[in-house]
């Protein structure tokens, strides 16, 4: 009996001295949290870490320990305690600033794709903060482009001249040529991004508008919306969109578009910066009565290399173009508009100052019309296969004034040779103009 109560009276002192004894503890903890990040400050990493630790083993639970603990893990080397620490901060309001330093640790280790991934989820928070900047940074640094704004618009307007407008061959008596002004307006940006999920909108405007040959004025509105997913080293993405074309100021034809493709920065050969993509578009087209011979149905696939090493840039990209279209009949011809194109495109950059850049793409296109034409000739009917050979040149030059306005000049030359005499052509158009960048 006598050792029942006195077992009941230790219970209850133990139950009244506990507050005490937390209470002490919690003082004893802050006093060597405060004390060991005035050791951090003072750069004694090993007395820090001393003292955080015990006030870890005390029973602290605080972002502020966590934190620091983490930093102090990475500082002296122990990575695997670093990282512990700072997924303990990953579903808290330090969300960004612990995936940050968890990018860093992957870095460390050479996990490339998972640093990717870590500062991804910085960025992807939209957050307009030194963390985000610093995050973009590592991902350019890493390959990959830097992320862009929520939204983002553009406008340009340029003056140009075009030495041969209708494509007239070679062997025609004249040509038609005359000066131009050109526009163009596109905004961009996330209807919805949360994680790695997000929905785009792209919209554009152009417009191209000659001194006198009115016939061949052209304007463009183009609409896109793409569903993407983020996947490791890989942004995939699906959508829907179309295009309503004028051409000699009157309605020329409709495009309605499915479209989907996966591009990822982790194809780079060496040391450069890289990134790769494929994509694949159908379109159906519909044109107006005028050129119903091209209402039928596009096709393309889409391959690009790109990539940066020190003031040199450069991407190699080849497309191949399938198109089944009514194509146009007479009496007594028929023009096929149905090419089977390949296209192959080299390009190079170079950058002498870091807001000036230099260059250039050369191109061959090699075009099979799959149905024969049948033309009238002085001899008769001639009945062939069309095959064009494009080859095309163009260099520019780009240079930024500051974060908005950019001053760009251009020129491109086109050499078509086909075995239908009527279709080789030399084209080449210059321009000069500015870019506005929102």
């Amino acid at each position: 009996m006598l050792l029942r109560i006195v077992n009941i009276l230790l219970v209850v002192w133990m139950a009244m001295l506990s507050p005490i004894v937390t209470a002490d503890n919690n003082a004893k903890a802050t006093s060597q949290l405060r004390a060991g990040i005035a050791a951090f400050k003072a750069g004694n990493l090993e007395r820090a870490q001393t003292l955080l630790e015990s006030a870890a083993d005390l029973g602290m639970q605080s972002r502020a320990l966590t934190y620091n603990l983490g930093v102090i893990y990475y500082k002296t080397g122990d990575l695997q305690n670093a990282e512990r620490m700072f997924r303990q901060l990953t579903e808290t309001r330090q969300r960004s600033l612990a995936f940050y330093n968890l990018g860093l640790i992957a870095l460390a280790q050479e996990d490339k794709s998972g640093a990717r991934a870590a500062f991804r989820e910085v960025v992807d928070t939209n957050d307009a903060d030194n963390v985000t900047r610093l995050a973009a940074a590592q991902l350019e640094k890493l390959g990959e482009t830097a992320p862009l704004p929520p939204w983002q618009a553009l406008g340009s307007l340029a003056a140009g001249y075009e030495d041969n407008i209708g494509l007239f061959p070679d062997e025609a008596a004249s040509t038609i040529e005359d000066s131009f002004l050109e526009s163009v307006a596109a905004v961009s940006g996330y209807l919805y991004r949360q994680g790695k999920h997000g929905f785009r909108l792209q919209g554009q405007a152009y417009a191209r508008e000659y001194d006198s040959e009115d016939e061949f004025n052209s304007q463009l509105v183009r609409l896109d919306t793409n569903w993407e997913y983020r996947l490791d080293d890989y942004r995939l993405y699906a959508g829907i969109g179309g295009d309503k074309l004028w051409y000699g100021d009157k309605p020329r034809e409709e495009r309605a578009r499915l479209s989907g493709g996966v591009s990822t920065p982790a194809c780079a050969i060496a040391e450069e910066r890289a990134r790769c993509s494929v994509s694949a578009r159908a379109e159906h087209v519909s044109a107006s009565s005028r050129y119903d011979a091209y209402d039928g149905r596009h096709y393309r696939l889409d391959a690009r290399y790109r990539a940066r090493l020190g003031d040199w840039g450069g991407g190699l990209r080849y497309y191949l173009d399938y198109d089944d279209r009514r194509n146009l009949a007479t009496e007594r011809e028929y023009f096929s508009v149905s090419p089977l194109g390949q296209t192959l495109e080299l390009s190079t950059r170079y950058y002498p100052l870091p807001d000036l850049e230099i260059g250039g793409v050369l191109g061959y296109r090699y075009s099979f019309y799959r149905t024969a034409h049948r033309l009238r000739i002085p001899e008769g009917t001639w009945i062939i296969n069309r095959i064009d050979k494009r080859l095309s040149l163009s260099v520019n030059a780009d240079y930024r004034i500051n974060d908005t306005f950019s001053v760009v000049a251009g020129w491109r030359g086109l050499h078509n040779n086909s075995n239908i005499p009527r279709y080789d052509y030399e084209r080449s158009t210059a321009t000069l103009g500015i870019t506005v960048l929102l």
